[in-house]
């Protein structure tokens, strides 16, 4: 049996959206395709429901990162869902609504990965998304319990960090906004979100640095957590974009989308997300 990491399963309001995020579970595990929750709904699970921290910016659409071993993995899992599960097409090819109104987002990741670890949508191979990390996320996640004894994989809370940190910088052209307030949500609610005790433990010499700063070691912890997930490629890979963004010479978008009345300090929680990741593993 499957040791269940948190048992949301007691929460009422939780009851509605549960039997949508078990099917897709249920489907995906019956095709033998690792499932994985992700996006907001995931980081409402860590913050809001398991730890009390208020919702920012509500959401109801689920985001699902499936590994596959190919297209037609995924144009299956789709059908199925289609024709015996409630869910029908929209004009997105990623996204199905279900009947009770709520969209969700299928991310296939695995085998139909390029080297650069891109996901080219056929039939044009347009558009290219940024998939780095979903792999990584798959190794370090959760299995919790919801409502009506639905079991679901759920990204663990660094992992979040990560994808968000990666989705921000393919798609905030698209899409500005989203990603980088949720990236700043959980930078600031990491300490809160069960690892302030990790501070005076397992970080305990960060205490006796002559530069420790408290308010930042939240965004280093994460940073720290992130590097535990991926190899020196992957770290190099991730540091680029929060040095690119908080370049002296050329700042880029990513802090005032994080934090519009105070740039400079979301500037500050990049950077110590940089060292927490440039630490040993």
């Amino acid at each position: 049996m499957t040791n269940i990491w948190h048992d949301y399963s007691q929460q009422p309001e939780l009851e509605a959206v549960s039997p949508i995020i078990g099917v897709v579970s249920a489907v995906a595990e019956a095709m033998a395709l690792p499932c994985l929750l992700a996006g907001a709904f995931a980081r409402d699970l860590h913050l809001h429901y398991r730890w009390g921290i208020p919702i920012v910016r509500g959401t109801d659409d689920f985001d699902f990162a499936m590994h596959v071993r190919g297209w037609d993995d995924f144009d299956t899992l789709k059908t199925t869902l289609i024709e015996q599960h409630g869910f029908k097409p929209t004009k997105a090819r990623q996204r199905l609504q279900h009947v009770s109104g709520h969209l969700i987002d299928i991310v296939p990741f695995g085998k139909v990965e390029s080297a650069d670890r891109t996901l080219a949508w056929p039939p044009d191979g347009n558009p290219v998304m940024d998939v780095f990390g979903f792999n990584e996320a798959l190794q370090s996640s959760h299995t919790i319990l919801l409502p009506g004894e639905c079991r679901a994989t759920l990204v663990s809370l660094p992992a979040l960090a990560m994808l968000k940190l990666v989705c921000w910088k393919d798609r905030h052209r698209r899409a500005p906004g989203k990603d980088a307030a949720d990236l700043a949500l959980i930078l600031d609610s990491y300490l809160q979100a069960g690892n302030a005790e990790r501070l005076y433990d397992e970080f305990a010499h960060w205490l006796e640095e002559d530069d420790f700063d408290y308010e930042p070691s939240g965004p280093r912890m994460a940073g720290h957590d992130m590097r535990q997930l991926i190899d020196e490629a992957g770290a190099t890979r991730l540091e680029g974009i929060p040095n690119e963004q908080c370049s002296v010479v050329t700042p880029g978008a990513l802090p005032a989308e994080m934090n519009r009345r105070d740039p400079e300090r979301a500037r500050r929680w990049l950077g110590a997300l940089v060292r927490g990741l440039a630490e040993p593993a």
